[in-house]
């Protein structure tokens, strides 16, 4: 592999050579690149050196007389034919973060720029696995205590690390005796920030420079040295991170991972010494040609059962006003995911009101609502920091509503047309007086269902199902698609338990007030006990069906009473009961998605029932007249 096929076209390049450092950095910082080639002049693409982020984060003043001649730095250079192992060595040597591309060392004439991040986004994306298995084969441990700081910490000493000593950051700490991250300074923070100028080389020297938390990333992903080292790389890459803290069970840092401790992990393998760890973190599963699901309209899901059954259908008699509620908790459109969610364990429901500034009921939020946005479109956490509010991102508008005297059947057939699981209850003049969750409509289904069995509402095949292993956007798109709310997490010979939408065990989020973010597992961390929850770090971990399962072993074969089904449900406070056969190989799985989707295809019947009939009596009318 040559270094021509990673290089790209940088965003920045640099022809004044008496630009002051400061406009370049300014102009870094606009454009997100960090490896600068400057060339000679205006007309030729002939390269005289380059800038790194050491050069660019070296002026500590407005005012600084350092030029882009002052800092050139001429090497290392890669020409274009070099191997991936060359340049890597060569970037290695000198201790950079990468470095321009050239046609030869000769004509040195511009091709490119490659940085560790380009090398390591590379090798993850080509699929390339790395020779090292875990973390602990590669992670740096030496000098932890330069690495490791306190948020009091005086910026300018921080400084002198990055740049006499081509540091790659420092961890943020709690404090040195109970080193737990908060989060990170990298390079990346002297660029992107100015609160920590200290004019060393201006006149006007600052003797109290600024502490550490000024310009630290509050908040940080963190490894543990039996995670897989692919895992890592990953998220690293798709994150654009230059280091992440490495734990241990106690959650005290004992390393960091680099980038060039990544790249050299798909390269060359484990450092000198290191001992090798087993990684214990299990990585997704491949989706297999049985496993997956085709698209089907929602017409055809609606009339999918594993067994069907001919049966005289008459209304119930239970009406919207019957079961509907007086009121549901309500949260503002402009809260967060988190509040959302506290609210909810709270007040112990699944479903929220939101209303907008001037009280005005505008949607509702559930926790489908929030595993639907975690798996299908993406961590919240990720999102860009002025995006400040997810309850109007997550959120269901278009809530379906009906009148006092509408039947159930009809209630449950709003819900699987809407997708939604909350319906209002309106007047004749249209205003909201009730609410119906879809719990209300299952409880009311008890009494209807009579003496129909599970077998007659489930959906046929294996597909209610996946691997403990399987992504958790695999599972949560296939009970999308499928119309499910549970499914059942079976490892080929044993139901391990049950992913349910209303026993969602965590949510992404991210306050874009105080910087804290978070993801999968939230570890909060108090600072001193009873103090606010400040000291909190994210696993880097790849989210699975297991990570959001219940585990539940209990079972159904499939010709239970649909009852009983409901009942235990209520009892297990669970979405969905496993169907095993009686040889206890799995059949599918009953959810209350079922049990909406058999209302519905009552409703649809009783409307062509009721129509038959009409039509039949006034041909008799008709008959009587004539």
């Amino acid at each position: 592999m040559r270094i021509w096929e990673i290089a790209r076209k940088p965003r920045l390049v640099i022809r004044e050579l008496d630009l002051p450092l400061t406009v370049v950095r300014s102009r870094a910082r606009r454009s997100g690149e960090y490896i600068i080639p400057v060339l000679k002049g205006y007309v030729e693409d002939r390269v005289l050196g380059f800038l790194t982020p050491i050069e660019l984060v070296m002026p500590t003043s407005h005012h600084t007389r350092i030029r882009v001649r002052d800092a050139l730095r001429e090497h290392p250079v890669l020409s274009e034919d070099m191997t991936l192992g060359e340049s890597f060595e060569r970037i290695r040597e000198s201790r950079v973060f990468g470095a321009p591309v050239v046609d030869s060392v000769e004509n040195m004439e511009l091709r490119g720029v490659v940085t560790l991040l380009d090398m390591l986004s590379y090798l993850v994306k080509a699929g390339y696995k790395p020779i090292a298995e875990s973390v602990n084969e590669v992670m740096t441990t030496k000098n932890l205590d330069k690495i490791i700081v306190t948020r009091d910490e005086r910026v300018n000493r921080v400084w002198s690390r990055i740049v006499y000593h081509a540091q790659p950051g420092v961890v943020v700490v709690r404090s040195l005796e109970e080193p737990i991250p908060q989060g990170i300074v990298t390079f990346r923070n002297f660029i992107e920030k100015g609160r920590w100028l200290f004019h060393r080389e201006s006149e006007q020297h600052i003797t109290s420079p600024a502490k550490i938390w000024r310009i630290m990333t509050r908040g940080t992903p963190v490894a543990t040295p039996d995670m897989p080292v692919e895992a890592v790389a990953e998220a690293m890459a798709r994150l654009e991170l230059t280091m992440i803290p490495v734990i241990d069970e106690n959650g005290h840092v004992v390393g960091i991972v680099t980038l060039e401790d990544l790249v050299r992990a798909y390269l060359e393998g484990a450092k000198p010494g290191r001992v090798r760890v087993p990684a214990r973190v299990p990585m997704p599963i491949v989706v297999r040609a049985e496993e997956k699901f085709t698209y089907a309209s929602r017409e055809k899901i609606m009339e999918q059962v594993l067994v069907a059954r001919a049966a005289p259908v008459v209304r119930a008699g239970i009406l919207a006003e019957d079961i509907a509620l007086d009121e549901l908790p309500a949260v503002t459109i402009n809260d967060t995911v988190e509040h959302a969610r506290r609210e909810m364990l709270r007040r112990r429901t699944d479903y929220l009101l939101v209303v907008d500034e001037d009280e005005n009921i505008v949607g509702v939020v559930s926790k489908w609502n929030m595993l639907y946005a975690l798996g299908l479109k993406g961590p919240l956490w990720r999102r860009r920091s002025k995006d400040r509010y997810f309850i109007d991102y997550i959120m269901t508008r278009n809530v379906p509503r009906v009148r006092r005297d509408t039947p159930v059947e009809n209630v449950a057939l709003s819900m699987v047309n809407s997708e939604s699981e909350v319906v209002f209850v309106v007047d004749e003049k249209g205003e909201i007086i009730g609410f119906i969750t879809k719990d209300q409509v299952i409880e009311a289904a008890g009494k209807i269902v009579g003496d129909l069995l599970v077998e007659n509402v489930i959906m046929p095949g294996k597909t209610a199902s996946v691997h403990p292993f399987h992504s958790l956007y695999h599972t949560v798109n296939k009970m999308k698609a499928l119309y499910l709310d549970a499914l059942t997490v079976y490892d080929g010979s044993r139901v391990l338990g049950v992913v349910s939408a209303n026993r969602l065990p965590f949510v992404a989020f991210e306050d874009a007030v105080t910087g804290v973010k978070s993801r999968r597992l939230i570890w909060v961390r108090k600072l001193v006990r009873g103090a606010a929850r400040r000291g909190r770090y994210v696993k880097i971990t790849p989210l699975l069906a297991i990570d959001v399962m219940v585990p539940y072993r209990k079972y159904i074969p499939p010709n239970t009473l649909l009852a009983k089904a409901i009942e235990m449900m209520k009892q297990a406070r669970l979405n969905g009961i496993p169907v095993l056969s009686e040889d206890r190989e799995i059949v599918s799985i009953v959810s209350k998605n079922d049990i909406l989707r058999e209302l519905a295809r009552r409703a649809k019947q009783l409307v062509e029932i009721e129509k038959r009939e009409k039509t039949k009596t006034e041909k008799e009318e008709k008959a009587k007249t004539t």
